[in-house]
């Protein structure tokens, strides 16, 4: 493993590879650092292990010492596709392509996180892990945990998507609802880890070891793009992790000498909980959390970071960082968006998912996007968690001449 300690992004103290969540001399985000030099002669992106399907395959960048203890359901390898339709239908004169995280074995991107938190608690000894969810991360631990015969606890906002607790369920986790947002389920998953000694794996920042999951879509994209690095790339956010994590698993890319840029990353958010696009449109670096009414159908990104803004400050800067920006769509977008990549692309995708691709229209019509651009934008999660949709009932016939009727 060349993985070689944890490293806190604000003061810069080190840490032993251990189950730590903050840095103990600032309170910072701590993230997984590596032995580059070891790492890169070995080239694990551009010479991937391919006896491991999946994003396990560069595990020469991720932090498992032993093989044996990698817990997996196959996840990575997910679909780039062309969007052409899209980009027609919306008048957009763009290069556009949408990477399909929702086809990962539980129906999102919280997958690769989770495998990777997964597999660093059993490697570590612990029996029980706890997590808070939105309702993607839920049904993910849940699953992952089955996979490690592990004990899990699932904390979710009490107005959590059914079809995302029935899933968590399903696996055998204990689901607790928690009355309010989705911060104060973070507290008590936060809460339970201390008091227990449980392995808290949330997908946010609090777990160094899960966000390193979080960079795989990066490496995949290089195979997928020969070599090409998107000019911007669209991520549906809530405190950021996906989005930091593809960054630096460009900016591992880029020292490697594998490509020569990086992309601009593009964070989206909706106008019923935005913290961090309101920061990024004032201008600061600071994120205040969002104390407003919550109340939106993509409720995997309405995360309101109170009590840990410091995620959104983080988030932020990787955007600004790289040229990008901040955008945050409306209702009515996110359901023309979640419509569209269904009927053009043949993608069910839950409206969070949808907003990455809605977010290429709203900047193109801004003017924000320069013609010809490769953008490629990660649809997250699958159609099946998303209740809230009004089916159609459709015609019964019992006669050929109905038939005749109906499809003539």
């Amino acid at each position: 493993m060349d993985a070689k300690n944890l490293t806190c992004r604000k003061c810069g103290a080190v840490y032993p590879l251990d189950n730590r969540y903050s840095c103990e001399a600032c309170g910072g985000i701590l993230e997984v650092t590596y032995d580059y030099e070891k790492a890169f002669s070995r080239n694990p992106v551009g010479n991937p292990d391919n006896s491991i399907e999946g994003m396990w395959k560069f595990r020469g960048l991720l932090p498992m010492e032993d093989k044996k203890n990698i817990v997996t359901l196959g996840e990575g390898d997910t679909p780039l596709l062309e969007a052409g339709r899209l980009a027609r239908l919306w008048g957009c004169d763009l290069e556009m392509m949408v990477k399909a995280e929702m086809l990962s074995p539980t129906g999102s991107f919280k997958d690769r996180p989770t495998s990777v938190g997964v597999s660093v608690a059993k490697e570590k000894g612990f029996e029980k892990i706890v997590v808070a969810s939105s309702g993607n991360a839920s049904a993910a631990a849940s699953a992952y945990a089955a996979r490690a015969g592990m004990d899990c606890v699932v904390f979710v906002p009490d107005t959590t998507d059914p079809n995302k607790v029935i899933q968590a369920q399903s696996y055998g986790a204990r689901v607790i609802c928690v009355r309010g947002n989705y911060s104060r389920s973070f507290d008590m998953a936060k809460l339970c880890a201390e008091r227990y000694g449980w392995a808290n794996v949330t997908s946010t920042f609090i777990n160094p070891y899960t966000v390193e999951g979080d960079k795989t879509p990066a490496y995949e994209l290089y195979h997928q793009l020969g070599g090409r690095v998107p000019d911007y790339i669209f991520i549906p956010i809530g405190s950021g992790p996906l989005l930091v994590g593809i960054l630096k698993g460009y900016e591992e890319l880029k020292e490697m000498g594998l490509v020569h840029r990086l992309p601009s990353m593009v964070g989206v958010q909706v106008t019923a909980c935005e913290p961090i696009t309101q920061a990024f449109a004032c201008g600061t670096d600071r994120v205040t959390g969002w104390d407003k009414q919550i109340k939106t159908m993509a409720g995997g990104i309405s995360d309101p970071l109170i009590g840990y803004e410091g995620d959104g400050e983080l988030t932020l800067a990787a955007v600004k960082r790289t040229g990008g920006r901040m955008v945050s769509l409306e209702e009515e977008e996110v359901w023309e968006a979640s419509e569209a990549i269904e009927t053009k692309l043949g993608l069910y995708c839950e409206p969070t998912g949808a907003v990455s691709a809605g977010a290429v229209k709203k900047l193109w019509n801004q003017g924000l996007l320069k013609k010809g651009a490769l953008t490629v934008s990660l649809t997250t999660g699958h159609g099946f968690k998303y209740s809230g949709r009004q089916p159609k009932k459709p015609p019964i016939i019992d006669s050929a001449d109905q038939l005749d009727q109906l499809v003539r």
